[in-house]
Formats: structure tokens, C-alpha cells, sequence
């Protein structure tokens, strides 16, 4: 068996049980019995409390940056298709209220093609003179 250096520990280079494993775990993550270590700790601790300083409220949730980026995003693109179906309705809306719906229109016959150039024109007065 070869004996392996590290973290000041003379560990084996072999396979271990599980108990072996267990125990060498505890050993190390063992709670110090120096009371000196929980008073350098405490002061430790307290010291890093103490710098840290004020900060605004958006600085607690830096993590949440892309998530509102996102929602951000879907909620303008939520908003431009809204508004765009808007708008395409309430334009077809207004020429159907300008011209009517096409059953409405009468059928011309070839007699009526001198009539039909009239209205036209009536129709092309209409729309240069109203905006």
C-alpha cells in the first residue's frame, strides 16, 4: 500500500470501506475544540457585517436581471402584436364603413358603364376633399 501526502493527512491509495470513509470524514469536518476558533470566527464574521454598507433595493436580486430582461421583452412584444391587430382592425373597420361590405354594392350592367364613370368621379371627389 502506498501512502499518499496531502492536506496533512497520511491517506492510503487504496479502496476504503465505507465505515473507514465515514470515520476519516468526521475526524476532518470535526467541530474545533479551541474555543479560540469560534471567537476568531465570531470576530471575523462581525467584521465582514460591519463594511458592508447600504445598498439600493434592485441590489439584493442581481441574479433576477435576465429574468426581467425577458419578461420585459414578452410583455413589449405582447403589447406591438395587441396594438397592431388594433390598428388592422379598426382599419378594416373603416372602410367597411366607408365603401360597406361588397354585398351591398349593386351589380352593374354594361347600360349602366356611363353611370358607373359618374360615381366614380363622385366617389374620387369624396375622398380628395374629406380627410
Amino acid at each position: 500500500m502506498k501512502i499518499v501526502r496531502g492536506d496533512d493527512r497520511d491517506m492510503p491509495d487504496r479502496d476504503m470501506r465505507d465505515e473507514e470513509i465515514t470515520a476519516a470524514l468526521r475526524e476532518l469536518y470535526a467541530t474545533p475544540a479551541d474555543d479560540s476558533y469560534w471567537t476568531t470566527l465570531e470576530r471575523r464574521i462581525m467584521q465582514a457585517v460591519g463594511v458592508e454598507r447600504p445598498r439600493e433595493w434592485w441590489s439584493h436580486f442581481p441574479g433576477w436581471v435576465r429574468l426581467g430582461v425577458s419578461a420585459a421583452a414578452a410583455a413589449a412584444l405582447v403589447a406591438a402584436l395587441a396594438s397592431w391587430h388594433t390598428r388592422d382592425s379598426q382599419q378594416r373597420m373603416a372602410a367597411d364603413r366607408l365603401i360597406g361590405p361588397a354585398s351591398e354594392m349593386p351589380l352593374l350592367t354594361e347600360s349602366d358603364r356611363g353611370e358607373r364613370n359618374k360615381e366614380r368621379e363622385a366617389t374620387l371627389r369624396y375622398l380628395i376633399t374629406h380627410d
